[in-house]
């Protein structure tokens, strides 16, 4: 037998706390069983899991995680609906330019390097810094950051 009383009130406290986890547990699979539309969480807190959507394109721009301007094209289209009204050279991360292009379908944020093609089927040749600002060649159209091209 246990030889001091503080170590018999210990068994005696584990097997008690032991028993009640058990008892919460089963009470929890009872009343989960008994309902009849459970929630998808089983009553616990956590949040719903994200579903994927699976495309046959390559993924795109989340517009929550990027705050983009509309949709955004896949690589390789060449252009979007409706007539290209403006250009306009936003800024150029790791030889990515990004350019809001206004058309009669709304503003669309493109992401374009050297070689691809801007909607409206210029192909971007060139790019460049001077006195600070951005600068986007796409066949006869250059654009400059922070200044809108017709």
């Amino acid at each position: 037998m246990a030889e001091k009383l503080t170590d018999i009130l210990t068994y005696v406290f584990s097997l008690a706390l032991a028993a009640g986890v058990i008892a919460f547990a089963a009470y929890k699979v009872v009343a989960l069983n008994g309902m009849d539309d459970p929630p998808a969480n089983l009553g616990l807190n956590f949040p719903a899991p994200k579903r994927k959507v699976i495309t046959d394109g390559p993924a795109g721009a989340d517009p929550l995680t990027t705050q983009s301007l509309g949709a955004v094209p896949r690589a390789g289209a060449g252009d979007t609906p409706g007539a290209v009204l403006a250009y306009e050279l936003l800024t150029v991360v790791d030889s990515v330019a990004f350019v809001a292009v206004d058309s009669d379908a709304g503003k669309t944020l493109v992401p374009v390097t050297i070689g691809s093609k801007l909607p409206g089927g210029l192909t971007v040749s060139g790019m460049g810094r001077r006195g600070g600002r951005w600068w986007l060649a796409a066949g006869p159209l250059r654009i400059e950051q922070g200044l809108p091209a017709q």
